[in-house]
């Protein structure tokens, strides 16, 4: 009887996401939500506390410096969605 208790208990630690992949979709949806950016999760890397945004014919020099302008207000708005934000910086 116990052991029905814990296996479905367990059945939900099957279907978490890698850290890295959560923080590269919340990275995604931030860049969408303040410039309107739809990137794929494919175009961003998020490795010890730094989010990676890789070289794509889609991102254009511009994109990149206004990436680089409000890479503030894109990791304050992290900082707010996720209670323990390891984002420090965005890099390319």
């Amino acid at each position: 009887m116990a052991w029905k208790n814990i296996s479905g208990y367990l059945e939900k630690f099957f279907t978490i996401t890698p850290p890295g992949k959560f923080y590269q979709n919340e990275a995604v949806k931030a860049l969408n939500e303040i410039l309107n950016i739809n990137l794929s999760e494919n175009d961003i890397e998020y490795r010890f506390g730094v989010i990676y945004i890789k070289n794509n014919p889609a991102i254009s020099g511009m994109l990149k410096n206004e990436i680089f302008l409000n890479k503030d207000k894109i990791i304050q708005l992290l900082s707010q969605k996720i209670k323990k934000s390891g984002v420090k910086d965005i890099r390319f």
